[in-house]
């Protein structure tokens, strides 16, 4: 993480649950970059630093798990952590997350405190690997 503020790109087709993490991230010292589709998050990290994705795993056109894969693949993003947001709490949908490359999952409902620890210590992380690279 540099001097400006970590910029977190939510992705969901929910605008509450848009609403929802744009009002804490915000308050706790994140930028916050929203879109509602995949293909226009596509757009966002190709063209904007984007220091994590808090992704939701069921989303029309593009799912979440593909575009996990897409910026998992790509050497330019792979270093995105990300961050999948489910209400589907199965067993496999936590192992079809993994194996689309996400970095943490969060099941629905979730605690407001847990998702910023987490994205604390991923930003950490990323930050590391940064210096590394």
């Amino acid at each position: 993480m540099n001097a400006t503020k970590p910029r977190i790109l939510c992705v969901d087709d929910d605008p509450v649950n848009l609403k929802l993490f744009e009002a804490v991230l915000v308050q706790n010292g994140y930028e916050v970059i929203k879109t509602e589709n995949s293909r226009e998050a596509i757009e966002r990290i190709a063209k904007q630093r984007i220091d994590l994705v808090l992704l939701d795993v069921m989303m029309p056109g593009i799912s979440g798990l593909d575009l996990c894969r897409m910026i998992k693949d790509d050497k330019s993003f792979r270093n995105i952590p990300v961050i999948m947001v489910t209400g589907i709490a199965l067993n496999e949908i936590r192992t079809r997350c993994i194996g689309a490359g996400a970095d943490d999952f969060i099941a629905k409902p979730f605690s407001i405190t847990e998702v910023l620890a987490r994205i604390k210590i991923l930003l950490r992380a990323k930050d590391l690997g940064d210096k590394l690279d």
